[in-house]
Order: C-alpha cells, then structure tokens, then sequence
C-alpha cells in the first residue's frame, strides 16, 4: 500500500506541474495578444496588386505578366512614376553620398520605396542603376570639367528608363539632382580675394571727382583777380607822372 501512494503522490505531482506549466502559457498568450507593439506596422502599397519588384517593371515595361491584364498596366502608369523617382533620385543620392565618403559600390536592384498608401518595393536593371549611382559618385568630386559630361549621362539614362515605360519625362532629371546640398556650394564660388578687388573700383572713383569739383572753383576765382588789380594799379601809376 505505501508504494502505492507513493506513487500516486508522485502522478499527482507531476499533473500539477503540468497544469501550473500550461497555466502560464495561457496568459503570456493573453496578454500579447492584449499588449501593443512599439514599432509601427508597416502595408504594403495594394495599389498595385500582386505586383511588386522586378514583376511591377516587367508590366510597366511592356512585358506581358500571367495573370495582369495590359488596360489595368496603363492606368497604374501615372501612379507608378512617383515611385520611379524616388527610385532614380535614391541611387543618386547613394551614389553621391558614398563619393563623398570614398567608398563607392554597387547599388542593389530592390528598393522599398514610401507611398501614401504604405510602402511598395521597385526594381530597375542594374545597368541602368550602375550609370546613376556612378553619376552621383562623379558629382561628388565637384571637378567642374566633369559637370557637362555627368549631365548628358544622368539625362540619357533617365530618358531610356522613361521611354521604356512609355511615360513623358517633362523635366530633366539633371535640373533637380546636379545641386550640392545646402553648405557645400560655397565650394563652387570664386575666391574671397577677387571680392574687394572688383569692388574697391566701383567706390573709389566717386570719391576722386567728389573732391576735385569743390576745389578746383575756389582756385580759379582768385587768381584772375589778382592778376585783374595788379595791371590797374600799375596803369595808374603810370599815368600820374604824366
């Protein structure tokens, strides 16, 4: 009878721990379920349906998708620009900033880009990307024999990606991108020492004719009057005698 309740007592043991185990694994589970995450949820742009990445530029490129109709590809046409350039201005700016820092590299092809409904991924060829991030990291080096060069490229390929999607590209991209950020442009004017030197002319020739003018009259009222006097009186003194 002993080891019978002993073992008895050791089954019921054991049934409490596991009931005390499932226990506490029931409110964890409640209470995530009632607690809020700290970072914000993040949704995807559904605009666009099941397309997204490479998919998405496939279709807006002219390649057929199974399952996509083409009249649906076009009216997402003027929507998807937006998200073309954000793509485009991003690498630049990558380019840009990795040229500054000298540690240029490769971009990748997949980018999340915002939208106001979320956020969506886009993918672009990567020899396009190559020749725009490599746009940046030339701006970068602000060798002014390089502008025209960087920005018959930067137009060009931007021209392709536009024309290969079938949309107007009503300004160049060149405009917007090729400005250094604000603190950097002192860089690009001339030196502090041509400043006063083609100033100090345009101040001080005013000054010169100012003088002259004032001076010049007072001089030349008195002498005439007194070479005037002089032969007066000499007449005069000649004339008594006689």
């Amino acid at each position: 009878m002993n080891s019978f309740f002993q073992l008895f007592f050791a089954w019921g043991l054991l049934l409490v721990f596991v009931l005390v185990l499932y226990l506490i694994d029931k409110v964890n589970v409640i209470y995530q379920s009632y607690a809020k995450p700290d970072l914000p949820q993040t949704f995807n742009d559904g605009l666009f349906g099941e397309l997204s990445g490479k998919s998405l530029w496939d279709a807006m490129s002219g390649i057929p998708v199974p399952g996509v109709d083409a009249k649906f590809v076009g009216t997402l046409k003027p929507h998807y620009e937006p998200v073309l350039r954000q793509h485009i201005e991003q690498v630049f700016m990558e380019g840009y900033k990795h040229g500054n820092a000298g540690t240029a590299g490769v971009p990748t092809n997949n980018r999340m880009i915002p939208t106001p409904r979320g956020s969506l991924e886009s993918w672009l060829p990567m020899h396009h990307l190559a020749s725009i991030y490599q746009a940046g990291v030339d701006f970068a080096k602000r060798n002014p024999d390089d502008v025209l060069r960087i920005q018959q490229s930067l137009d060009q390929v931007t021209a392709m990606i536009y024309a290969r999607i079938g949309v107007g590209l009503n300004e160049a991209y060149s405009a917007t991108l090729l400005i250094h950020p604000e603190g950097e442009e002192p860089d690009e004017l001339p030196p502090p020492e041509e400043a006063p030197v083609l100033a100090a002319p345009a101040t001080e020739p005013p000054q010169a004719p100012e003088a002259t003018p004032y001076l010049q009259p007072d001089l030349s009222t008195l002498a005439p009057s007194a070479d005037a006097e002089q032969p007066v009186v000499n007449q005069e003194a000649k004339a008594v005698p006689a």
